[in-house]
């Protein structure tokens, strides 16, 4: 029995060259996790890791998370548990929940320790009592869920009072790309647009922390962008083989976008960039 949209985070094909090697990740779903590959997914997640954008706003969520020893705190979407090591450092029970088992897998031979919990769950399930939580945290995950304000509310249920969180997330609306021919270049985008559930989930967070019954204290925002080195082999590259994969455009118009971009990347004339956007909150 296939699971409902709510069951599932989403999903999303990943092709990211890695050396010689091509690493083709499932999903992010429950429904392909049978066909994921827990390696490309950790693969993937390290590399965003590394983004100077996505360091900035992991930083500020830090921040305004203000964590406390002996509180509890949660990472929704947790992935290789970067973050819930974070936690558990600076004294707190620490928890990630996440979907993949794999990714669980990863997350406690990466990070070893009793402090350390990670959990199979979903956004809109959490598997936590009422008012339990002190700190929450979920990180480019919203944009994979079908129904995010609905995330968001069971995310509010188990803050406790006084409980801070912070939605961090991509705007897709928000990717440019130069140079490329403009219909071509449209249609990519679209077909990247189309792998998330919520492709404008950037946009959204503070409307779902406020429909959340939340108060609002900072928001922010960072844009990624890429080397000239990534014309060649990076997200240009994916988006190329994704659109070309749906049909969306054809080898030809693939091939001459590849072209276009690699020589402007020679010339250091080439361009991509997304922004994320984060917002923070505290139950009342």
């Amino acid at each position: 029995m296939n699971p409902s949209p709510t069951e599932a985070w989403a999903h999303r094909c990943f092709v990211v060259p890695m050396e010689r090697a091509t690493i083709q990740v499932g999903s992010f779903t429950r429904a392909g996790e049978a066909h994921s590959d827990a390696a490309g997914l950790a693969f993937v997640l390290d590399q965003m890791a590394q983004r100077p954008a996505v360091q900035t706003l992991k930083a500020w969520a830090a921040e305004q998370l203000a964590p406390i020893t002996g509180e509890t705190a949660v990472d929704v979407g947790s992935g290789t548990g970067e973050e819930v090591a974070a936690f558990a450092e600076l004294g707190l029970r620490a928890i990630g929940v996440e979907p993949s088992a794999g990714l669980r897998a990863e997350a406690v031979r990466r990070w070893p320790g009793s402090r350390l919990q990670f959990v199979d769950g979903v956004a809109d399930r959490l598997p936590f009592a009422d008012d339990s939580v002190d700190v929450l945290r979920c990180e480019r995950v919203l944009q994979h869920v079908e129904d995010p304000a609905g995330a968001v509310r069971e995310m509010a249920r188990v803050l406790r009072p006084g409980g801070r969180i912070v939605l961090i997330d991509t705007d897709w609306q928000t990717l440019l790309v130069h140079p490329a021919d403009p219909d071509v270049l449209r249609r990519m985008v679209d077909a990247v647009r189309s792998q998330s559930a919520t492709p404008h989930s950037g946009r959204q967070l503070r409307e779902q922390l406020v429909g959340a019954g939340l108060e609002i204290t900072g928001e922010t925002a960072a844009t990624s962008l890429d080397p000239q080195a990534d014309a060649r082999q990076g997200f240009a590259s994916l988006m190329r083989v994704q659109a070309q994969q749906s049909g969306a455009i054809t080898a030809a118009e693939g091939e001459a976008f590849a072209t276009r971009i690699a020589e402007a990347a020679d010339r250091g004339a080439f361009h991509l960039s997304l922004t994320m956007y984060a917002v923070s909150a505290v139950k009342a």
